[in-house]
């Protein structure tokens, strides 16, 4: 079977994401400083009750690597996502033995053949480390909102971090229609006495958001009040 280019095989995969799995956003090779996924996709689970959602991560590979290696590297996704996968470029499914290991590591398993992907084994569910898997959100441009825990669009990727935000003013968010972030400088603060904030200057990176629809429906109501 003809080799390809690693990098053609995510948009096929970013697709599947979106039409499997009803993912409401997806984005390619995104990470943090311990390393970078190759397609991400993240799904609302939550109900009419809640506005949890599902991070998926998954590693892509060309069909040419060691399968174990593949595996390992992709376990690693944990410490980010919900459920992790595999995806492999192969003419043939993965063998009995290749499921048993994935199987045994906990991976998910997807076959990609031509331009489709095929789920073979299904991953189970982790929770990630807290921190990571915001911090993974918001590179792709989701964040929480701290008053209904609804996460939602905070910026546009391409052009500006928070674009879809206004900065600690609330009546320009009200006006805008946009949500707000702000900053709480006390946690900051504290953080840094405890020397747990590793940046180097005196600026706060304690930042949390509001969504557009508290701020229309709940906050917006202020506005009339005497």
């Amino acid at each position: 079977m003809k080799k390809v280019k690693e990098k053609r095989l995510y948009p096929i995969v970013e697709k599947w994401l979106r039409r499997n799995y009803l993912c409401f956003k997806t984005s390619i090779n995104k990470g943090l400083k311990y390393g970078r996924i190759d397609v991400v996709g993240i799904k609302d689970v939550g109900g009419e009750l809640s506005g949890e959602v599902e991070t998926i991560a998954i590693e892509v590979k060309r069909g040419s690597e060691p399968f174990g290696t593949a595996c390992g590297q992709t376990l690693g996704y944990k410490v980010y996502a919900n459920r992790i996968y595999l995806a492999d470029y192969r003419e043939e499914s993965f063998d009995p033995d290749e499921i048993n290991i994935a199987s045994h590591l906990g991976v998910g398993l997807v076959q990609i053949k031509n331009r489709s992907c095929k789920e073979v084994l299904s991953s189970p569910y982790y929770k990630p480390i807290t921190k990571l898997n915001l911090l993974l959100l918001e590179r792709i441009g989701i964040g929480k909102c701290q008053l209904c825990d609804t996460f939602f669009e905070i910026s546009n990727i391409e052009t500006n971090i928070f674009a879809n935000l206004a900065k600690e003013d609330l009546k320009k968010a009200i006006e805008n229609e946009k949500g707000i972030i702000f900053w709480n400088r006390e946690l900051s603060d504290r953080k840094k006495r405890l020397g747990l904030d590793k940046h180097s200057d005196d600026r706060t990176y304690e930042r949390r958001f509001i969504c557009p629809d508290c701020i229309c429906y709940f906050f917006s109501q202020l506005r009339n009040e005497k």
